[in-house]
């Protein structure tokens, strides 16, 4: 009787183990809405349904506070050489309408002439101008820029369906890493008990 269950116990404890797993894993999404157990005040509902709004929250929190801050993001378009390309556009455009509304019968040496010097005047008092705009854009992009909204507004517009679909293909293997290892110690607490009677009982 002891050697059956020797071989019984673990492969039950091994089965109750994986179920379990399975089932705690499928209540963090469904039931979708709460089910209420009749004469008991207790409502079984999945936990993301239940704390989706809360969820979103938090990670619009931790992206804005810890991940992808304001200030990352001013500092970085600083170092994308945006600077650069403002000045080359408007430089370009400048020249551009200059050529276009010089009269015609003006000798072409004299409109280069006019051009360069334009170019010079630009080259002095654009920069520091731009940088001027540039930090008053940052301080309006830092007081009022919040990435936390967007983000949880996002989160809060899927569908609980796809939330699950996107969760599930992006942490399959550690999913099924839990339900295996939930198999795993079911059988071991299982292979436990059952040596244990071995001792116990001659």
């Amino acid at each position: 009787m002891v050697s059956w269950q020797f071989f019984t116990m673990p492969l039950v404890g091994g089965a109750i183990g994986w179920l379990t797993n399975v089932v705690a894993i499928r209540m963090m999404f469904r039931p979708r809405h709460p089910i209420h157990i009749p004469f008991l005040p207790i409502t079984i509902q999945g936990l993301l349904p239940k704390c989706k709004a809360e969820l979103a929250e938090n990670i619009g929190k931790a992206i804005e506070d810890e991940l992808l801050p304001v200030e990352t993001l001013i500092n970085q378009v600083g170092k994308s050489g945006y600077q650069e390309e403002l000045l080359a556009t408007v430089g370009a455009h400048v020249q551009e309408r200059l050529f276009e509304t010089l009269p015609g019968f003006l000798p072409r040496t004299l409109q280069t002439t006019l051009a360069h010097w334009l170019d010079n005047i630009m080259s002095r008092e654009l920069p520091p101008l731009v940088d001027k705009l540039l930090y008053q854009v940052q301080g309006k992009l830092q007081a009022d820029l919040h990435i936390a909204p967007l983000v949880q507004d996002r989160i809060m517009q899927f569908d609980l369906d796809e939330l699950e679909e996107l969760i599930i293909r992006i942490s399959h293997r550690e999913l099924r890493h839990l339900e295996l290892l939930g198999a795993v110690l079911g059988g071991l607490i299982g292979l436990t008990q059952a040596a244990l009677l071995m001792i116990i009982k001659p």
